[in-house]
């Protein structure tokens, strides 16, 4: 019932349509837990245009407003209806966000980031807020293929694919309660779409099949680990059939 369950609950059913075959009864189901959950999310507004934790609440959370926004946009393009205040609100927020950042923990870089990605992806990039992030020594691996991202939905594909070039340091495994609700595979997944994004999917092949190995072990994952590890699958699987109508994962 909390932000990041409703999210992580419909975000991967956006694609489940190219990760396995659907009866008609079942894409009829997919649109209503999606639009359910896009409706469920006007629940969480606060009068600063986040979203907060539970509904009704009034301070916004911050990384789950990011995470929220991701998906309305998302869902938008695949043709689900998103109140205009909520997009309005969200989007006002987020700008506001990035405006007022300042250098922090790796936590702080990788939400300035996803907002910086998710303002591009709504066809508002802050070009200024992105380069003076650019600039930033060490910026963590996750954050830093999200400002990729924004790079590359705004046009900058070679600096896109510049910030992701060269070898990818190890993810120590951790697992966040709170924050971001983080994990190394939840990592994984967002460098997988990275390289997506940035139109690099030869590099994402490895990191997919990795995450498809590890959706098929015997291990509990978030909610948050799930959704995202999903949603990776999906937009490659969808890039691979548009492309050449096959797959490549083991």
């Amino acid at each position: 019932g909390c932000i990041e369950q409703t999210t992580s609950a419909a975000f991967p059913q956006l694609y489940l349509d190219v990760i396995t075959d659907l009866s008609t009864a079942e894409a009829g189901d997919v649109q209503k837990n999606v639009q359910a959950a896009v409706d469920r999310l006007q629940q969480f507004m606060t009068s600063a245009g986040g979203l907060g934790y539970w509904p009704g609440d009034s301070t916004p959370y911050v990384y789950a407003t990011v995470y929220a926004t991701h998906f309305l946009l998302e869902a938008e393009r695949r043709g689900y209806v998103v109140p205009a205040a909520l997009k309005r609100g969200v989007l006002s927020y987020l700008r506001s966000r990035v405006g007022a950042w300042s250098w922090g923990i790796d936590r702080d870089d990788l939400v300035q980031a996803y907002a910086l990605y998710d303002l591009a992806l709504a066809g508002e990039p802050e070009l200024g807020a992105m380069n003076r992030m650019r600039e930033k020594q060490n910026l963590p691996v996750e954050a830093r293929f999200k400002l990729a991202g924004a790079y590359a939905l705004a046009g900058q594909r070679q600096e896109a694919q510049r910030l992701v070039s060269g070898q990818i340091p190890p993810i120590s495994p951790y697992s966040e309660l709170g924050g971001t609700y983080g994990s190394a595979l939840r990592d994984l997944a967002m460098l997988a779409e990275g390289y997506l994004v940035a139109e690099m999917e030869d590099a994402a092949i490895p990191l997919i099949n990795e995450i498809s190995k590890s959706l098929a072990g015997h291990y509990w994952y978030s909610t948050q680990t799930t959704a995202y590890a999903l949603l990776a699958i999906g937009k490659y699987l969808e890039k691979r059939l548009n492309m050449s109508g096959t797959e490549r994962i083991e």
